[in-house]
């Protein structure tokens, strides 16, 4: 690797690529940390926060611009979207073009992939996936019924075409405000605060007793800068790469009916509504609520972070309850502003 690694990023100005970044900043100055940006507000945005950070403006739909600034990096970090093919595909192609050595490429992916509803939805699964012994199952799925899968499965392909070694990362629900220069707001939670304060009650999908996982924003990033580290060591480290990079990162499991007790709990403390009475919704109307409510809401994605946590990683955040508390805040402050579009909406 070159005296100074240059990793390049994707999704600064993103909830994970940003309190990422932060982080890496952080520990590593010694990097040269590269950013993509969309304009140049953002630029500028991202420049008073960090200025001596690079940027490059573009986006992940400019093919050469993407085999470019892969060629260059060391490490290619990508956390601008789960759901983007062509953006994917142009980085290992730019990867592959690195010299001496191929690059590496760290993607972001989801367990929303992992949606199981045997008992029906609002019902629990036993069904816990690992991301070691259930690897052949978990890169098998079909597309129908598997968000991200499609992601997956080219970034696969194409590395073994090109021969770049590539690791991809599946968060669950991730939780806290985010400390990036713009986009602090993560997904589920931030959308189910915001429809309950909007119906002014709460709700969960029928009986609220179906299973995610829950991992802090920090935790996120420390297992993204972990790879990138690894990835930064002769032949990547003690890390794992290609068909066998595949990590889970999960911290503790919880039942959405406890995030919907929590909310209206806190919702009402505060006054911003006059009850703790959870509604049992039915799917079409939760769906009235969120397109996406079935999946983000009422079905289980169960996972265990086997393969990062034998290089060391370990979850030491809070509980998405310890949480609460800012992320209602935030979502008071912002009510009806924000976008409630998800990457894989088609």
């Amino acid at each position: 690797m070159s005296a100074s690694p240059r990793v390049f990023v994707t999704g600064v100005s993103g909830y994970v690529g940003g309190h990422t970044v932060m982080r890496i900043i952080e520990k590593h100055p010694e990097w040269t940390v590269v950013a993509l940006v969309r304009n140049e507000e953002q630029n500028s945005i991202v420049h008073a926060r960090w200025p001596k950070i690079e940027t490059v403006i573009g986006d992940l739909d400019d093919k050469k611009l993407m085999i470019k600034e892969g060629s260059k990096a060391d490490v290619v970090l990508q956390t601008a979207s789960a759901d983007h093919i062509p953006g994917v595909l142009s980085l290992i192609e730019g990867l592959s073009q690195r010299y001496p050595t191929s690059g590496y490429l760290i993607h972001v992916a989801g367990t929303g992939m992992l949606n199981d509803v045997p008992n029906g939805f609002g019902q629990p699964s036993t069904k816990v996936y690992s991301d070691i012994s259930d690897l052949k199952e978990i890169t098998s799925f079909p597309l129908e019924n598997h968000v991200h899968r499609d992601v997956d499965m080219a970034l696969l392909e194409a590395q073994k075409k090109f021969a770049v070694p590539t690791a991809i990362v599946s968060p669950p629900m991730i939780h806290g405000v985010g400390k990036g220069p713009l986009k602090t707001r993560s997904i589920q939670v931030p959308f189910f605060i915001e429809a309950t304060l909007k119906r002014g009650k709460g709700f969960q999908v029928l009986e609220g007793q179906n299973v995610w996982d829950q991992t802090h924003i920090d935790d996120i990033a420390s297992a993204f800068m972990l790879l990138v580290e690894e990835a930064l060591k002769p032949n990547g480290g003690k890390a794992d790469w290609g068909q066998q990079g595949y990590y889970f990162v999960a911290a503790d499991q919880f039942k959405w009916a406890d995030v919907a007790e929590a909310v209206s709990k806190i919702a009402s403390d505060q006054g911003l509504m006059s009850s703790t009475a959870v509604d049992k919704l039915s799917v079409a109307d939760a769906s009235a609520l969120h397109p996406w409510a079935p999946l983000i809401w009422g079905g289980n994605c169960r996972s265990r972070s086997d393969r990062i946590e034998k290089l060391g990683w370990k979850a030491k955040g809070p509980r998405f309850q310890e949480s609460l508390p800012a992320m209602i805040a935030a979502e008071v402050k912002t009510l009806g502003t924000q976008s409630s579009k998800t990457t894989f909406d088609k």
